[in-house]
């Protein structure tokens, strides 16, 4: 099909040629069309093997025919080769994720999310499932469009004070005979003090979209009345300081009345880990369940935000908690490698080494085991390298130092355009004195022109 792999620019805007997903649905009709070529094609072998040995007698016809008949069996070759990859039996992952979210807010709360990953198990585990449909979502993707913002005012009782005719887009003369889209009639844009159409524009020196403009609207028209949570930070640039109204609760923020400059509600958060989010459900448990580097990244949130409660429970003196809390993390979602490496520096302070140790190689058969099963999944390989590198650091064992730098190698070019990986591996190479593999790195995380920007990447090439 010919995709675009952001490796190539327009040499008029600069920009990367790149589709906007990569995605196995993509290729539907090319998996429909070569299943029907197959089947034909072992149609016409048997078909010309019963003619070529028709004059034969019909016996040796016949013997023939079921001989060729095999070839029915292919499929089975890639049955056996794909069935784990396909098999969605048992993957209650991003219903356990949809659930976690919507668990984390109070009754008829607002919910803003930010993207497809945080916004589809939602609509679906409210809509097929009809849990928890008292939380609204809000998309800020899709706030960004006129029948969206409609909908959400009219349909989901969302607090907009905008008429329809201020929301909804209409085919406009702008002036010299060129028809653009724009609302009939301008609103009152009340954090900025200023009459304007709902379209994008440029404000403060920067393109304003509608979907901020529309958060603060909804913030404001709210009054208090219905708890608002966003899955990540709201946008820097708002005029009502949303970033220093918010707190981590779980595994998302939450807005509050009075400035908190952000700070982590650990108590809700020590709850929600510990007798919530991990309830009737051991889908993270297990590696019998398929999931590659794409999948791995957008439940990382969960070890990301358990670790943050971790680290504020230390911060407070209370490490009975934050031990309790990491020992759940660890039998509920095992394959968080941050998660071993904190309680073994607990052991260490404690003195007892043997329990630190045992934690690391707990990592490392587990790492082992995820990676087995999951064989190209970028992160499983990267972080069973760490697991390798920090075993090999305890024992002084060379060899399970290179083997897991060999790992980190193999996951970053599984994917060089990986920030994430990019960064696991550079931090080893640095640490470990390898000047020219970190320059050959820094090189391949380069070649995508959107990493050139980077300042460990420039840092690395000495460029200014």
């Amino acid at each position: 099909m010919n995709f675009a792999d952001g490796t190539l620019y327009n040499p008029a805007t600069g920009d990367a040629y790149l589709e906007v997903r990569n995605r196995d649905y993509f290729f539907t009709p090319a998996f429909v069309f070569f299943g029907i070529a197959m089947g034909l094609g072992i149609s016409a072998i048997l078909l010309a093997v019963k003619e070529k040995l028709a004059s034969k007698g019909e016996s040796t016809m016949k013997l023939a025919v079921y001989a060729v008949s095999a070839l029915v069996l292919l499929p089975a070759v890639s049955y056996t080769h794909n069935y784990h990859t396909c098999d969605r039996s048992g993957n209650d992952i991003p219903y356990m994720y949809a659930r976690n979210l919507l668990d984390t807010c109070e009754p008829n709360a607002i919910l803003f999310t930010s993207g497809d990953n945080d916004t589809f198990p939602l609509w679906c585990i409210q809509e097929v499932y009809e849990y928890r449909k008292d939380v609204v979502v809000v998309n800020l993707s899709l706030l960004n469009t006129d029948w969206y913002v409609e909908q959400m005012k009219n349909r989901y009782d969302v607090p907009i004070s905008l008429t329809d005719e201020q929301i909804l887009w209409y085919p406009v003369d702008r002036g010299d005979g060129v028809m653009v889209s724009a609302p009939k009639e301008p609103f009152i844009d009340r954090p900025r003090k200023r009459r304007t159409l709902l379209t994008p524009s440029m404000y403060g020196g920067r393109v304003l979209k509608v979907q901020d403009m529309m958060m603060d609207e909804i913030v404001l028209e709210n009054k208090w009345k219905r708890p608002i949570y966003f899955s990540s930070p709201p946008y820097a640039e708002s005029p009502l300081k949303l970033r220093d109204r918010i707190s981590s609760h779980g595994l998302l923020y939450k807005l509050e009345k009075e400035p908190t400059e952000f700070s982590i509600n650990s108590e809700v958060g020590y709850d929600k880990f510990m007798n919530s989010y991990f309830k009737s459900f051991d889908t993270y448990r297990t590696s019998d369940v398929f999931r590659d580097e794409n999948a791995t990244g957008v439940f990382l949130s969960m070890g990301v935000n358990g670790i943050r409660i971790y680290d504020d429970l230390i911060r407070k003196g209370d490490s009975t908690r934050a031990v309790l809390l990491a020992h759940k993390l660890i039998d509920e979602y095992p394959e968080y490698w941050q998660t071993y490496t904190l309680l073994a520096d607990v052991y260490v302070a404690k003195g007892d080494s043997a329990k630190a140790e045992a934690l690391l190689w707990q990592l490392h058969d587990t790492m082992e085991i995820f990676l087995a099963s999951n064989p190209g999944n970028q992160f499983y390989m990267q972080d069973l390298g760490l697991a390798k590198i920090q075993l090999g650091d305890w024992n002084k064992d060379q060899v399970f130092i290179e083997q897991g730098t060999d790992l980190l190698w193999r996951g970053f070019r599984a994917n060089p355009n990986s920030n994430y990986s990019f960064r696991k591996l550079i931090t080893v190479l640095y640490r470990t004195g390898r000047s020219a593999e970190l320059v050959e790195a820094a090189k391949l995380f380069g070649e995508y022109k959107v990493n050139q920007s980077d300042p460990v990447y420039r840092q690395i090439l000495g460029l200014r």
